[in-house]
C-alpha cells in the first residue's frame, strides 16, 4: 500500500517520524497519527468547524435513505440492486466513473498514484486500488457509513486521510491524477481549492472533476441551491441550513483555472438513463430553469 510524503496541512512543512505511524511538526508542534485505519491531518479547529455541516449531512443522508449498512453494498459500487431507491443517481455516476476508465485512464501509465478528495465512503479509490493504481481517499468524514471508516469493508488495501481538502497534508508534485468525487461545489473558493489541488499533481498530472452540478449560467446554478435549501428545510427538518460552499459550478469558472493553469479543459457529459432524462426535461419548463449537466470534467 502506497504512503505518500505528507506536510503539516497547516504550515506546509515536512513532518517528522517520532514513531510507529506518528508525525509531528517541528514549525507548529502539532503531531498527527493513524488511529482506525484512517490517517487523522483534521485539526480540532478545522474539525469544530466543520462539524455544524457534518451534523447536516448525517441526517439529510439518513432522511433520504442513504445511510446502508450491509458491506456488500459498499463493495458493489458504483453498481447497486436496480430496486435501490436511487438507482437512477448510481446510474450516472456509474457511466461517469467509467468515462474516467475510457478517457483519463486507458491511455495513462499502468499504475497511477491517484488523490481521490472528497472521496466520501472511498468506493473509487476501492475500484482503482482493485485495478491496481495507488489510491489515496481523503474526506472530512470518517463515519463508518457515510465517510471514509466505511473503508473497512474493502478488501483491497489504499490510504485513507482524514482531512479538510482547503488543507492538505501532502507535500507537492506526488500525484499523476487528482479527482473531485462528487464533492467540489463543497468548496468556499472553488478557484482556490482547485489550484491548490493542482500543487500536488505531478509535472503532465491530471486535474478531474466527477458528478457535481455543473451550469452555463449563475442563475440556474443560484436556483438549484434555492430550491435545495427548501428541500432541507421541508423534507430534512433543517431549521438552520449550513451552506459550506456555492452549491454548484459553471463551465466558465472551471475553464478559467484551467487557462490560468495552462491547461486544457474538456467536459465529458453523462447523460443517465431515459427516465431520468425525461424528469429532468420536465423540470426544466416547470422550474423554469437549465438542469445541472453531470459528467467528467477533464483538464491537462
Amino acid at each position: 500500500m502506497w504512503v505518500p510524503r505528507f506536510v503539516c496541512p497547516e504550515c506546509r512543512t515536512d513532518l517528522v517520524e517520532t514513531g510507529a505511524e506518528q508525525f509531528a511538526c517541528a514549525a507548529c508542534s502539532r503531531r498527527f497519527d493513524r488511529r482506525g485505519g484512517l490517517w487523522r491531518f483534521l485539526t480540532d479547529t478545522r474539525g469544530a468547524r466543520l462539524e455544524p455541516f457534518v451534523r447536516q449531512y448525517r441526517i439529510v443522508r439518513q432522511r433520504e435513505g442513504r445511510r446502508p449498512a450491509a458491506p456488500d453494498y459498499y463493495r458493489r459500487l458504483p453498481s447497486v440492486a436496480p430496486g435501490d431507491p436511487h438507482a437512477r443517481d448510481w446510474q450516472v455516476r456509474r457511466e461517469t466513473y467509467h468515462h474516467l476508465l475510457g478517457h483519463v485512464l486507458a491511455a495513462g501509465e499502468l499504475q497511477l498514484r491517484v488523490l481521490d478528495l472528497g472521496a466520501g465512503s472511498a468506493w473509487l479509490s476501492h475500484r482503482l486500488a482493485a485495478l491496481g493504481h495507488h489510491a489515496v481517499a481523503v474526506d472530512a468524514i470518517d463515519d463508518e457509513v457515510d465517510g471514509l471508516g466505511a473503508s473497512r469493508h474493502y478488501a483491497t488495501p489504499f490510504t485513507a486521510v482524514q482531512a479538510d481538502f482547503d488543507a492538505l497534508p501532502f507535500a507537492a508534485g506526488q500525484f499523476d491524477l487528482v479527482v473531485f468525487n462528487g464533492s467540489l461545489h463543497y468548496a468556499a473558493d472553488i478557484a482556490a481549492t482547485l489550484e491548490r489541488a493542482y500543487g500536488v499533481l505531478a509535472p503532465g498530472g491530471t486535474l478531474v472533476v466527477m458528478d457535481s452540478p455543473m451550469f452555463r449560467a449563475d442563475r440556474d446554478g443560484s436556483a438549484m441551491v434555492g430550491s435545495a435549501r427548501q428541500h432541507l428545510i421541508g423534507e430534512c427538518g433543517c431549521a438552520d441550513v449550513v451552506q459550506p460552499g456555492e452549491g454548484y459550478l459553471t463551465f466558465a469558472r472551471l475553464d478559467g483555472v484551467a487557462d490560468k493553469l495552462a491547461l486544457r479543459a474538456q467536459f465529458v457529459p453523462s447523460r443517465g438513463p431515459l427516465g431520468w432524462r425525461v424528469r429532468r426535461s420536465m423540470a426544466r419548463i416547470r422550474l423554469r430553469r437549465a438542469p445541472a449537466a453531470f459528467g467528467l470534467w477533464v483538464a491537462q
